[in-house]
């Protein structure tokens, strides 16, 4: 008679260690360089493989065409963005800190992210329009005859307006 077993997982605990930068954290789905571990060959990485002096032979077309798509992103896109990475590594550095709540370098980065996601957000408002009701309440309290409850003084999502 054959006997089956039960597996037994093992899964080590995760340690603190360097992290990417928000904008490389948002492309590759985490702040942490370890756990960046594809299930696939992409098109990107294949190239990086072929040969690691690709980038260095770029062409000039290539480059300039590269310079000329960042400036054609508007400002408004540009800290959109921004608020994008910065939320993302929020929320990936509030998953570790559920995980390692004593963590000081990774309670450090949080406590960081929070100030600058809150200072992005104040920035948009001010610029553009609130995007969330924080801001709101930041506008009124600072200048309470301010048109700050509008939400319409924004675009909708469908419209194009989101990055």
């Amino acid at each position: 008679m054959n006997q089956e077993h039960l597996a037994i997982a093992s899964v080590p605990i995760q340690r603190w260690s360097s992290v990417l930068t928000a904008e490389e954290a948002l492309k590759t789905g985490t702040i942490f360089q370890e756990l960046n571990k594809p299930f696939f060959v992409t098109e990107e990485s294949s190239k990086q493989k072929i040969g690691a002096d690709i980038s260095a032979h770029e062409t000039q077309s290539s480059v300039l065409a590269k310079v000329s798509h960042s400036e054609t992103l508007n400002e408004r896109e540009q800290l959109m963005m921004q608020i994008q990475e910065v939320s993302f590594v929020l929320d990936d550095i509030r998953l570790y800190m559920d995980t390692h709540p004593s963590d000081k370098e990774g309670l450090d980065l949080l406590k960081k992210t929070v100030k600058r996601r809150k200072e992005l957000l104040m920035e948009f408002a001010h610029k553009f329009y609130p995007l969330t009701v924080d801001c709101m309440a930041d506008i009124y309290e600072a200048s309470p005859d301010s048109l700050c409850y509008s939400w319409q003084e924004g675009p909708m999502p469908w419209e194009g307006a989101c990055v």
